[in-house]
């Protein structure tokens, strides 16, 4: 297969056409209840993945169950299309996803969870094995939790290491996840070549140091907490917003939002934003394939978020004021 998006491409345009789009998404919160969610959801390209979910006796895991295997094979579809540094890229891309389940792993063994409550939390879709994941959720502490991820040899292994030391020298959270931050974008920024996937990166970055400065604020500044690789947010800039000073364009949004939920939505935004522009400014190259993959999740939280929202019974209207800020 050539290394180059041609071919790739090709194929994320006729596949984007299937993602659901409003007026799919509105049908299905406007079903009047979970069973008929899952009708409506049975007769879109997703229906393949329901077997088990339209049982008799099942319920939300088992929804959550068809959506995850759906994002799953989306995912690994796109990569496999792909070699070379082509492929190198995308799975930069992918690996977003396992940064966000070793943020869940350590979360959920520090809160004490229960290893099926963490496993049931995972997002499928990066390039950890779940039997690596499941061994560090069964490890039982950090340490051992580490020594699951280095046997694997992943990429993120070395972070996840570097991030537990950070928790076990403060025991603060924010500590390893923004290690586990800087050890993601130092490889993804290492990996890419391409001026697009470093942009969207970069605008990552920004995004992440400033929901850090807005988490900073009222308290005392910790210069290790920036991450570097951004494109506006450098580390003056990033002390000076933890000292509460304003931010210019699409940062003040989320730095000034009253609330962290509001903060999260500005930031959603930002990202999204970025990854239509990634798209549209460079069609034949990984472009598309950033702004494929930011969509394709998304649809599946506004799935999960439709169908809790249908099997509990939430009126259609709350529904869709939910889907606005997601």
């Amino acid at each position: 297969m050539p290394d180059d998006y041609d071919f790739i491409n090709a194929r994320l345009k006729v596949m984007r056409t299937k993602l659901l789009d409003g007026r799919a998404l509105d049908s299905a919160a406007a079903s009047g209840t979970y069973a008929e969610f899952l009708r409506v959801l049975s007769e879109t390209p997703i229906s393949g993945d329901l077997v088990g979910a339209t049982a008799p006796d099942a319920g939300l895991p088992e929804l959550d169950a068809a959506l995850s295997r759906n994002l799953f094979e989306t995912a690994n579809k796109v990569l496999r299309m792909a070699d070379g540094d082509a492929r190198a890229e995308i799975s930069v891309l992918l690996m977003k996803w396992d940064l966000v389940n070793l943020k869940t792993v350590a979360r959920g063994i520090i809160a004490g969870r229960s290893q099926d409550d963490i496993l049931g939390s995972l997002v499928p879709g990066g390039s950890l094995k779940p039997s690596t994941l499941q061994a560090a959720v069964q490890s039982g502490d950090l340490a051992s939790a580490a020594q699951a991820i280095a046997l694997s040899g992943h990429p993120l292994a070395r972070a996840f290491k570097d991030a537990v030391a950070a928790y076990a020298a403060g025991s603060r959270s924010l500590d390893l996840e923004v290690t586990l931050d800087q050890g993601y974008y130092r490889h993804a920024l290492r990996v890419s070549r391409n001026t697009s996937l470093r942009r969207y990166l970069s605008r990552e970055v920004d995004v992440t140091n400033a929901l850090t400065a807005r988490s900073l604020r009222g308290g005392s500044l910790n210069p290790a907490l920036f991450v570097p690789g951004g494109s506006d947010i450098d580390t003056q800039g990033f002390a000076r917003l933890a000292g509460g000073d304003n931010a210019a364009g699409d940062m003040t949004a989320i730095l000034e939002a009253p609330t962290l939920e509001g903060s999260e939505l500005a930031a959603r935004r930002v990202l999204d934003r970025a990854a239509t522009d990634a798209s549209a400014g460079d069609p034949l190259g990984v472009g598309v394939a950033i702004d494929f993959l930011r969509r394709k999740e998304q649809e599946i939280a506004k799935l999960r978020l439709i169908g809790r929202a249908k099997f509990y019974g939430v009126p259609t209207e709350q529904i869709r004021a939910e889907l606005e800020r997601a």
